[in-house]
């Protein structure tokens, strides 16, 4: 299933068509056959019962008077029902008195056996004279011939699904042009522009319908993304022109770098905030297109659409995350003396309410204060706490704590949890902006959690690292700057 998943939406359009063709053959033979073998075996029961009376009112005077050669021959006429395997004349005891058996058929009992549970079809009646009871006829009919008859249906379908195969392909192939051509263009630019970072790209689709807009759409983003880029790149140019100024003094140096770094800033929240417009149409064009033709859709288009609107919200998610994340470096500091050890109760509390349902065992070591911005440190106590709770959700009895210890002389705070860890080899990643070392679908997140921790952290003179093993938890270490604002900050408050 993995791997038809992956393949090109022409091949599953192909798969598809054909596939529901041939279904489609196979169950209208299925259908037609026991129909058939229904009909079949009505009328064999009909021709029996109508043999079995004509047995019946031949052979009772045969019969009566003992003739039993003459009452054999005349169950040999009976042969004209191709079905018969055997016909027999029973006498009033129910002891066999003649019989007609088709070649090697089976042989009658020679005791009228009990109605029901042979492997024929079976028809009795009782021969009468003048309202006396002589004995039974019992004719017993095969069903050999509805065999005969399914091999021929079988046959049939096998042209037939040949023939619908060959259809099916050549409608798969203009369904292509139609449906999957431009959807395919659309895959094959967003790849490009991911692989290459090429803005100035285009999808070179002009239609009226949904698909067209949902083009559109895809144009505007990436001119937007192909202007902002223009501006990040003459950005990035005015930075390398103040590194280029090396020889002046370090005030001058410190006061561009600044310069430069503010305008980067500006410029991921406005790129950031920007995206949000052409990232609306095509959700919302999505959902038209959904809405609207759904009907003409098949599976695996519905399947592309919901994928598309689940990127947008992903997407959506990572630009908010993105402006929060400017938002508070942007942030003046305001340092007060804070209870850390009551904070985190609080965002344990928090997370509690929004998941009632889950057993978390919490314990936060009291009597932890500092000096430090409460909105900043809160942000980073939500996400490492979060982490740690997101983290044991595939643990069966998970525990979390907050606490401290010192080391070389220094407080080092932490925040431990026994669920499922990562290899350190990939602890360089951690900090990083949309790295991840879990799929998003076992772990959701945008990867810009930890870089906000550790932005802030530095913000307040300290640093932040992680010790960890694979399905054996995880620990979050961080420093921070106790005796007031850290020098970094003066600093800046000072230039």
């Amino acid at each position: 299933m993995g791997y038809f998943r992956d393949r090109s939406l022409s091949a599953k359009l192909t798969v598809l068509i054909t596939a529901v063709s041939t279904a489609g053959v196979i169950a209208g033979f299925a259908a037609v056959t026991l129909i058939d073998a229904r009909n079949f075996r009505r009328e064999l029961r009909s021709d029996t019962a109508l043999a079995a009376r004509l047995g019946a009112e031949y052979c009772v005077a045969p019969l009566a008077f003992g003739y039993r050669e003459e009452a054999g021959q005349l169950l040999a006429k009976l042969a004209v029902f191709q079905d018969v395997a055997y016909a027999a004349v029973y006498d009033e005891s129910g002891s066999l008195f003649a019989f007609y058996q088709r070649g090697d058929a089976a042989s009658p009992p020679v005791r009228l056996p009990a109605e029901g549970g042979g492997r024929f079809i079976e028809a009795r009646e009782p021969m009468n004279y003048n309202g006396r009871r002589y004995g039974t006829v019992l004719l017993a009919a095969s069903e050999d011939r509805l065999a005969g008859r399914i091999a021929a249906r079988a046959g049939l379908l096998a042209g037939l699904a040949a023939l619908m195969a060959g259809a099916a392909l050549l409608v798969s192939l203009r369904a292509q042009r139609v449906v999957s051509q431009p959807i395919l263009k659309l895959a094959d630019l967003a790849r490009a522009v991911a692989g290459k970072g090429d803005y100035s790209a285009r999808t070179g689709i002009v239609r009226g319908d949904e698909i067209g807009v949902l083009a559109a759409g895809l144009d505007a983003m990436l001119a937007g993304l192909e202007a902002r880029s223009r501006e990040r790149d003459e950005a990035e140019e005015a930075l390398r022109l103040a590194h280029a100024g090396m020889e002046a003094t370090v005030r001058e140096r410190t006061a561009a770098l600044r310069a430069a770094n503010s305008e980067l800033e500006a410029f991921t929240y406005s790129a950031s905030h920007d995206l949000r417009a052409p990232l609306r149409r095509i959700d919302g064009f999505s959902l038209l297109l959904e809405e609207d033709c759904c009907g003409q859709l098949s599976a695996d288009g519905k399947e592309h659409i919901s994928r598309i609107r689940a990127g947008c919200r992903q997407m959506a998610q990572v630009i908010d995350s993105l402006l929060r994340l400017s938002r508070m470096m942007r942030q003046e500091l305001d340092f007060k003396e804070l209870d850390l050890s009551a904070l985190a109760e609080e965002t344990a509390d928090a997370l509690r309410e929004a998941e009632p349902a889950r057993k978390v065992s919490f314990e936060a070591q009291q009597g932890l204060t500092t000096k430090g911005d409460r909105v900043l440190l809160g942000e980073v106590l939500e996400n490492l706490l979060s982490n740690a709770w997101k983290f044991t959700g595939q643990t069966a009895a998970p525990e979390i704590a907050f606490g401290a210890s010192e080391k070389d002389g220094e407080r080092v705070y932490f925040v431990k949890d026994n669920g499922k860890g990562f290899d350190m080899k990939y602890a360089g990643k951690l900090f990083r902006p949309f790295q991840r070392l879990h799929s998003p679908a076992e772990f959701p997140g945008t990867g810009i959690g930890l870089t906000t921790v550790q932005r802030i952290v530095e913000r307040h003179g300290g640093r932040i690292w992680a010790e960890s093993a694979e399905d054996k938890g995880a620990v979050f270490y961080f420093t921070l700057h106790s005796g007031g604002k850290p020098g970094a900050e003066e600093e800046r408050k000072n230039t």
